[in-house]
């Protein structure tokens, strides 16, 4: 268990640097410009950051000495699903003074440790949006303690503002209107089955089936990276062993790999199998995918809202609540479905 730390025996730089063998200049370098130290000076500093449970300073900043910046933290800036969150958020900062920078934590969704390791863009924003990340209560603490609101959009923590996704109803309700509109057996595609929305939004899935009385087979089900490439190659793998009438894929940038695969096999949408996405991208409409919609849109204006009413009251009893928001997707029907 991390020992708690009193205000009287509060780590300072100084420890810091002393146990990983460097000046305290160096330490205050890394934190403010990493680029500038050898790779293994930094992680020595990180590694003994991380050992003392180092807090930086709190902002301590006027409004008059403010950013006027938010910023959106994603594990994966590739994906689109990422553009369009990206778009969302512009589009309510719009008629603010705030500006939005996007930091990729490229491939980490820890984004605490991330901003632990990266205190110098921690110091150039004024609230964090985190996409899709990670954050665990003692996370949540070290946002507070360097003063910086946090909204989570995409997971949930107990101890921060977070915006999430029903991501069980969502996969339950696709599969249900699935069987409603006529298809028998439909199945499942999806990324890494160990990430939790995967997993939640299998599990609806799976509950769907059994509402319907369908025992759920192994041959159902098909796992591969998260991109169209992807879900073509989920798709020739399921189907080498299973005939779905219709295929629940577990977000829209698989669905459209899986479309190209029927498409280049003349596999008749929605005729022969039926087709449903997760996200409704802006692309989803285009191409008259059949999916579940997030809200993105509505998440966005929340994240925003949420972090204009904390800096208006300074973090004090007035500041927003830190409450947990879970959003049940709908279906938006179009052409992949009879």
């Amino acid at each position: 268990m991390r020992k708690r730390v009193s205000a009287d025996d509060r780590v300072t730089i100084e420890t810091v640097a002393r146990d990983a063998g460097v000046s305290q200049s160096t330490v205050s370098r890394v934190l403010n410009q990493p680029a500038l130290v050898r790779v293994s000076t930094r992680d020595a500093v990180y590694s003994a950051l991380k050992k003392h449970n180092y807090i930086p300073p709190p902002s301590t900043r006027s409004e008059t000495d403010r950013n006027y910046t938010f910023a959106l933290a994603v594990h994966d800036a590739q994906l689109p699903v990422v553009y369009e969150v990206i778009r969302a958020i512009e589009t309510q900062l719009a008629e603010t003074t705030y500006d939005l920078l996007v930091v990729n934590m490229r491939g980490t969704r820890d984004v605490a440790g991330f901003f632990r390791e990266n205190d110098h863009v921690r110091r150039k924003i004024d609230g964090l949006m985190a996409f899709s990340a990670d954050l665990d209560e003692g996370g949540a603490a070290y946002f507070r303690q360097v003063g910086l609101p946090v909204v989570l959009m995409q997971s949930r923590c107990t101890a921060a503002k977070s915006i999430s996704t029903n991501n069980f109803l969502g996969g339950q309700d696709a599969a249900v209107y699935l069987f409603e509109r006529g298809y028998n057996s439909p199945a499942f595609i999806g990324w890494r089955p160990d990430d939790h929305r995967v997993r939640a939004r299998f599990a609806g899935y799976k509950s769907a089936l059994e509402q319907h009385g369908v025992t759920f087979e192994q041959q159902m089900a098909a796992f591969a990276e998260l991109s169209a490439a992807g879900g073509y190659e989920a798709t020739a793998a399921l189907l080498e062993d299973f005939a779905p009438d219709a295929l629940f894929y577990a977000c829209d940038t698989m669905a459209i790999g899986g479309l190209r695969y029927f498409r280049t096999h003349h596999i008749a949408v929605p005729d022969q199998v039926g087709v449903v996405g997760f996200d409704d991208l802006e692309i989803a409409e285009v191409i008259g995918l059949t999916t579940m919609r997030q809200f993105i849109d509505v998440k966005a204006r929340m994240a925003v809202e949420h972090l204009l009413t904390h800096l208006q009251h300074g973090g004090g009893r007035q500041a927003p609540a830190l409450d947990e928001i879970s959003i049940t997707p709908r279906i938006a029907v179009r052409e992949t479905t009879r």
